[in-house]
């Protein structure tokens, strides 16, 4: 079945036990104030319906609602529709708690700033202590969220369905919850300033499914480069852009970083048209960037699959041109002294030691004589690994995705040593032409985002050390030794 691209109009549509799955004896129910509640009464009469595909196809995760508030009729039938979900044991150990006061919703924001674009949030824990093999509670609250998702968008409203709660102890007690209840999650409610028509890709079925065995190769859940094939890391990457990265925007203490770096070590050329390759861009967040500072130059990317190219070449304006590395035999590669400038930020950190060595080489290869490549990469000698143990040791969101790696880098993050940098470069035949190294603390921007989630007294006490911290840029050289952001600016011989 093709999934639908547009939602039927629900005017019309007719609700009955039949056709909704509620028990028979529930339109009874409906029709009797007093007869007991056991679950199976709906909240509205006549509620609209919807195909089952369709609001599975059209379901779409909804980051801007308007502020108009939610009726409460429709509140309580999305949350009867969460309660039908399985539960483990059927016990239906679910509490859920509903805030629609914007005053209330404020102070939610301040712990999770997530939980500050809807007009409703729904808290939903499970009992401490029940179900906990296998994470049987967890999937049973995610059972119950998934059917108010769906229940939501029959009803049009959009729900966006937030897991980085904050300090959930803390989001337990402003809404009043007892110990022995654990926050799992938040699901945002509200109608939609827009609903997307078009849902992200998705992984193709032949890559996720397998009958009776295990036949397929699985990505690494190692930060470490070492653990992850080329192979698996194009499949990774392409999925991650293509399938819901391309609303990211860039890191302002990263453009910083950036436009400094564009400015001290590569002034704009002299050639009428400089010829400019970025390579492995991923996201295309830097190439727009740079796209938009250096007009005039005609610009090309060079990517690891043809679709992660095509997006990024796609994304400058105008369309660059777009390449594949490493070679296939049958797409167009960059060739021998084709460029007179090249620039590689932050991903020499996600490939193994051979590929580095293999990438600064054909980088070379790349370049015309005399041509220029600037090169950003994350120092070991920095904050950078400090900061990373923590967040790997619980102190920030876990997972292989939140490595503190800076855009565009995408998997996979090994911090790299100044003097690993320029042995690769050395190897390669490049001439060191100039060196810059930014942010040996984190700027107030940065602190301010990663901190966004924090307990606000947490917050302000880890903002204020960064303040102080901060003064020690102005010490002769720190940067240049210990920053986290460091550029070389290195040429390929005239001969």
């Amino acid at each position: 079945m093709t999934p639908p691209n547009e939602q039927a109009d629900p005017e019309g549509s007719s609700f009955s036990a039949e056709s909704s799955g509620i028990p028979a004896e529930a339109e009874a129910q409906t029709s009797s104030p007093g007869t007991l509640d056991d679950g199976n009464q709906a909240p509205m009469q006549n509620p609209p319906s919807m195909d089952f595909w369709q609001a599975i196809y059209t379901r779409r995760s909804i980051r801007r609602f308007k502020p108009d508030p939610v009726p409460r009729e429709l509140i309580d039938q999305v949350l009867h529709g969460g309660i039908w979900a399985p539960s483990s044991c059927n016990y239906q150990m679910w509490d859920l708690v509903v805030v629609d006061d914007p005053k209330i919703n404020q102070e939610l924001a301040q712990i999770s700033s997530q939980m500050g674009n809807a007009p409703v949030n729904i808290v939903v824990a499970y009992g401490r202590g029940f179900s906990e093999e296998n994470f049987a509670n967890v999937q049973s609250a995610a059972a119950l969220i998934e059917n108010m998702s769906l229940a939501a968008g029959v009803l049009g409203l959009g729900s966006f369905w937030i897991t980085q709660v904050g300090d959930a102890d803390a989001l337990r007690a402003k809404v009043g919850l007892p110990i022995d209840r654990w926050v799992v999650a938040v699901l945002a409610l509200g109608y939609p300033k827009s609903v997307p028509q078009k849902g992200p890709k998705r992984r193709p079925l032949s890559q996720v499914t397998h009958y009776n065995h295990y036949a397929g190769k699985p990505i690494p859940s190692s930060a470490d480069p070492a653990a992850w094939e080329p192979e698996l890391l194009t499949i990774y990457q392409r999925a991650r852009v293509l399938n819901g990265l391309r609303h990211n925007k860039p890191r302002a203490w990263e453009v910083h970083a950036l436009d400094q770096a564009l400015q001290d070590l590569l002034p704009q050329s002299e050639e009428a048209t400089e010829q400019w390759l970025d390579v492995l861009p991923c996201t295309g967040i830097l190439s727009d960037r740079m796209a938009r500072k250096r007009k005039g130059t005609e610009w090309s990317v060079v990517e690891r699959s043809n679709d992660v190219a095509a997006w990024c070449a796609r994304r400058i304006k105008p369309a660059a041109s777009s390449y594949l590395w490493p070679a296939t035999g049958t797409d167009p590669t960059p060739t021998e002294s084709q460029f007179d400038t090249l620039t590689c930020f932050f991903r020499l950190e996600g490939l193994r030691a051979a590929e580095r060595s293999e990438l600064m080489a054909q980088m070379f290869h790349w370049l015309k004589p005399g041509g220029r490549l600037l090169l950003g990469f994350v120092s070991k000698n920095s904050y950078h690994n400090w900061t990373e143990g923590l967040r790997s040791k619980g102190k920030g969101p876990g997972g292989v995705e939140y490595v503190l790696s800076p855009d565009p880098n995408i998997g996979p993050f090994e911090a790299l040593a100044p003097s690993e940098v320029s042995a690769l470069a050395k190897a390669a035949g490049f001439t060191t032409k100039g060196t810059l190294g930014l942010q040996a603390t984190p700027t107030a921007e940065e602190l301010t985002f990663r901190t966004r989630n924090f307990n606000p007294r947490l917050g302000s006490l880890v903002r204020g050390v960064g303040s102080v911290l901060r003064l020690l840029e102005f010490l002769p050289g720190l940067s240049r030794h210990r920053g986290r952001f460091q550029y070389r600016l290195y040429t390929r011989p005239k001969s």
